[in-house]
């Protein structure tokens, strides 16, 4: 890993860690964080000089991220009246999406939306279903966790 590198999975490493707190205690991610994510990212594009096909890429994902994430939360409110995907959410995962390019993104997207489903699942059972409509599921734990098993996944294909 070049020094670049290591700075920008450092500086987003910590942006996720704060995301998490916040959203677990206040249901709300920072945009400080998602913009901590985004300048780190374009930090590295500059600071390792790379070429054309990296910044592609990189637009590309985010764009893949909101693109999605942003269909999701417009099905959602059009079928059961609120947003099953909060602005933050979209934020987040389209500046990781940033990180992670073209390629990875839809895995990154594949991976958040199972870890959401069985974060809901878990922090709904047993509750009336009533009771549990009104109470939102922070999505930035899967969202990390999605981001974690992400990297090791593309890191793994790198090796291979």
């Amino acid at each position: 890993m070049e020094t670049a590198e290591v700075i920008e999975f450092v500086a987003v490493g910590l942006a996720l860690v704060a995301c998490v707190v916040s959203d677990v205690g206040r249901r709300v991610i920072p945009n400080r964080c998602v913009a901590v994510v985004m300048v780190s990212r374009m930090a590295y594009l500059v600071a390792s000089c790379a070429g054309g096909g990296s910044w592609v890429s990189s637009l590309l994902g985010a764009t893949e991220a909101f693109v999605v994430l942003s269909a999701a939360a417009a099905l959602s409110r059009a079928a059961f009246g609120t947003s099953g995907v909060g602005g933050g959410d979209v934020k987040l995962i389209s500046a990781l999406g940033l990180c992670f390019g073209a390629e990875w993104t839809p895995v990154l997207i594949l991976l958040n939306s199972a870890f959401v489903v069985v974060t809901g699942f878990f922090g709904w059972a047993g509750r009336d279903p009533e009771e549990s409509s009104q109470h939102a599921v922070p999505a930035a734990p899967a969202i990390t966790l999605a981001a974690a098993v992400t990297l090791a996944l593309a890191f793994r294909v790198k090796q291979l």
